[in-house]
């Protein structure tokens, strides 16, 4: 069997398939922003105090049937003040994956304690695809 040089020509006419190729394997889901969340993600959330006396934000971070799959989520605790705006606030990191058309629950001790607080997705991303439509 006789080998075939690559020439500079044969080269030049690969690339724009390769690139074309290593462009369409990077095509993923869109990471999870706070713009786009509330499409995908719904937050049930309460306060009060803990065992201890501390502040504690708690509840479930649902993943609707619009979802991409699973995901992993990071969630915005804002501690707010009698006036309702931010004082402080912090990411909480969410201990197991959103599964689709499931929920998590996550439980917060804000370290700036506060007359209420605002739990929001920050960030996230998506794990595994399936089910979801647009």
């Amino acid at each position: 069997m006789r080998s075939i040089p690559l020439t500079r020509r044969a080269l030049l006419g690969f690339l724009p398939g390769l690139v074309l190729a290593g462009w369409a394997g990077r095509a993923q889901a869109q990471s999870i922003t706070p713009q786009n969340a509330p499409r995908y993600f719904r937050i049930e959330s309460q306060s009060g105090l803990d065992r201890k006396g501390r502040s504690s934000v708690w509840g479930y971070v649902n993943l609707n049937s619009l979802g991409l799959g699973s995901a992993r989520v990071r969630l915005l605790v804002e501690t707010l003040d009698a006036a309702g705006q931010p004082s402080a606030s912090e990411i909480a990191y969410l201990d197991t994956e959103v599964n689709f058309s499931g929920r998590t629950y996550f439980e917060v001790r804000p370290k700036t304690p506060g007359a209420s607080y605002r739990v929001t997705i920050h960030s996230g991303d998506w794990t595994r695809t399936g089910g979801g439509g647009n």
